[in-house]
């Protein structure tokens, strides 16, 4: 993050991936850790320093956005199986790399889940791409110049990783990439499930965009 004014871009930008009205907080996980409520705080007290910053860069976006709705601060505690827990009437996801946090979260109306990833803008090591990839994304890959697939590649752990988010409120299972498969469009995705899972049949479709935004991947999804 570079400043309010690269921030509001940024901001913008994200606000693109998704359908629905969304609200965003920004922040750096590289900066001071700001404080936690109590409940966050015990979440993740045995945690490495550099999980202990990243969360508490997490829980101060999500405030960011949350009072981007006109909603006080408060605590969003850590379910049992590592989720964030939102307000009632609230959906929301959190994403961050090494340089940049963000959270997402919006009220309005039958929306079932939002998901949103960050990635570096960096190839991905191709001994990753058998475990990221399905057969028909690994041959659609290999359509590319060799020089731009490992990028290709990340955007895929990006929109996979997306995806998953948006869904598992749904579904509340944690299953492998290959489980998604995904068609690549101009600046957007569709993830096709390759079996059901609980709440989606075999063939049920995710939708969303894909962007390059302060030097980052982003993914967003709209369930």
């Amino acid at each position: 993050m570079n400043g309010p004014a690269q921030d509001t871009r940024t901001a913008a930008g994200l606000a693109a991936l998704f359908d629905p009205p969304v609200r965003f907080g920004l922040a750096d996980p590289r900066a001071p850790a700001a404080p936690l409520y109590p409940q966050e705080a015990r979440a993740v007290a045995s945690a490495r320093r550099a999980r202990r910053r990243e969360f508490a860069a997490g829980r101060t976006a999500a405030r960011a956005a949350l009072a981007a709705l006109d909603l006080p601060p408060q605590p969003i505690p850590m379910a049992p199986d590592r989720a964030p827990v939102w307000p009632a009437g609230i959906t929301g996801s959190i994403s961050h790399t090494d340089t940049h946090c963000v959270a997402v979260v919006s009220n309005a109306p039958g929306l079932r889940g939002l998901g949103i990833d960050m990635e570096p803008s960096l190839p991905l090591e191709r001994a990753l791409w058998p475990e990221i990839c399905t057969m028909g994304e690994l041959d659609a890959l290999l359509q590319h110049p060799a020089a731009t697939r490992g990028l290709l590649a990340r955007a895929l752990f990006c929109a996979k990783e997306a995806a998953f988010k948006a869904q598992y409120p749904v579904s509340r299972t944690v299953f492998g990439f290959q489980t998604l498969e995904l068609t690549m469009r101009e600046q957007g995705f569709t993830a096709r499930f390759t079996h059901a899972v609980p709440g989606f049949a075999e063939g049920a479709e995710l939708h969303g965009r894909l962007a390059l935004l302060d030097g980052v991947l982003c993914a967003g999804v709209t369930l």
